[in-house]
């Protein structure tokens, strides 16, 4: 709650940008319960430190905040509940250069990237819920985003369509419209 209170207001306002989400990455594919990007306690107990790699996530070079799912669980632990979310701040670690974004050429309507981590500190208030539930955090948004991304995709064709409409229109072939 006190996440939500701090946060939300910032992010309603435009103040903060969430707008990155790291789930995949190039050894695990569509599993996800195999995902390598490992978060450990840091060592003086203040939070995480989060080592790995995301590809294809959206909007990183844009995004303040980024929602991060790692591994916390230890060896043995049951796959499902090995998994955390975080919520890291993106614009601490490119600063002080432990978060690398590198963009993705590709042919979608919005900028995607691959994005390293190196020993990014990511503060114990930061763990979204509890350790453990990542999996389940992420499954919920992912099905808001999927509506989300499915309206975007409906207005970029009715944009797509409304200007070729205005083309053929405006077109001369053999000196006639």
């Amino acid at each position: 709650e006190e996440q939500k209170g701090n946060l939300l207001p910032k992010i309603a306002s435009g103040e903060l940008r969430l707008q990155a989400f790291g789930v995949s990455e190039p050894n695990s594919g569509t599993d996800t319960l195999s995902l390598e990007t490992l978060a450990r306690p840091s060592a003086d107990g203040s939070g995480w430190l989060v080592t790995g790699q995301k590809m294809w996530t959206s909007r990183a070079e844009h995004s303040d905040l980024m929602l991060l799912l790692a591994r916390t669980g230890a060896a043995g632990t049951p796959r499902a509940k090995a998994l955390s979310t975080f919520l890291v701040d993106m614009q601490a670690a490119k600063a002080d250069g432990t978060m690398t974004i590198r963009p993705i050429d590709a042919m979608i309507n919005h900028s995607t990237c691959e994005v390293f981590f190196d020993e990014v500190r990511v503060p114990r208030d930061c763990l979204v819920g509890s350790a453990g539930d990542g999996l389940k955090n992420v499954l919920s948004g992912m099905n808001a985003e999927r509506i989300l991304i499915a309206a975007e995709c409906i207005g970029d064709g009715r944009f797509f369509i409304d200007r070729a409409v205005n083309y053929a229109k405006s077109r001369k072939v053999f000196g006639r419209p």
